[in-house]
């Protein structure tokens, strides 16, 4: 008998906590802020998108752009332009795309660099001086590491007329030295590489006048640099952990 009492009992306080759950609970539900044909967006949605609001738009411009842009959406997805392959491909490649950039971007903006006096001392001293180059390129990285169909350009020029990236380059050779290869893009396998080697230096004449010198602009390109540099390296792990497995031609 007791036991039946007990079962009575715990019954009724759960049939309590039940009622009390079912007539206290508070349930949420955003009104809709705007309806354009069957798409609703509610209050708090729409809030959500204003957060990535154009600084330039006002509110009414944004909600007028919305509605333009839903508009078009929902004539695309009536003309099915959403289920074919070309969209599907464009989509793809726009999402990979935007996942690596948001990947390198944010290595770059962990990565720690300094810049040291006798570095910013080199890249003055450089500016004096004319650079005498001779450039490899090969289709690919493995043509590069077997040097097979190489095509030999020289190149020569004043320390401020290279590019950035050779600046660098040179700044990290000694004469008879030649550089990594590197790659256009870090995102393809599919770009050229290109190894340069420093066949000589001169001194420009008169060069000792050049006055105009932003060491904090130069410290700025030395740290992109180097941050660039120690990326192709977390690069070149990345693969060389990987496990890749391509069909012989």
């Amino acid at each position: 008998m007791k036991y039946i009492y007990y079962i009575i009992v715990i019954m009724v306080i759960f049939s309590g906590l039940v009622a009390y759950g079912l007539f206290n609970t508070k349930i949420e539900i955003s009104k809709p802020f705007l309806s354009i044909n069957d798409r609703v967006f509610s209050e708090t949605e729409f809030k959500n998108m204003l957060l990535n609001k154009p600084h330039h738009m006002t509110q009414e411009q944004f909600i007028e752009e919305t509605i333009e842009k839903q508009l078009f959406i929902q004539e695309a997805v009536k003309m099915e332009i959403n289920k074919e392959q070309s969209f599907r491909m464009s989509v793809q490649n726009f999402y990979e795309q935007s996942l690596i950039k948001v990947l390198l971007d944010r290595k770059l903006d962990s990565l720690k660099v300094d810049v040291t006096d006798e570095e910013i001392a080199k890249y003055k001293a450089f500016i004096q001086n004319k650079f005498f180059l001779t450039k490899m390129v090969y289709p690919t990285m493995k043509d590069a590491q077997n040097k097979t169909n190489e095509t030999i350009e020289k190149i020569e020029g004043a320390f401020l007329d290279l590019s950035g990236d050779l600046k660098f380059i040179v700044m990290n050779l000694n004469i008879g030295d030649v550089s990594k290869p590197t790659a256009n893009d870090l995102t393809s396998m599919d770009t050229l590489v290109y190894i340069y080697r420093l066949d000589e230096i001169q001194k420009i004449e008169g060069s000792e006048k050049i006055q105009e010198f932003d060491i904090e602009q130069v410290s700025l390109y030395l740290k992109d640099k180097k941050k660039e540099q120690l990326l192709d390296e977390w690069s070149g792990k990345i693969r060389k952990n990987a496990e890749i497995w391509r069909k012989n031609e």
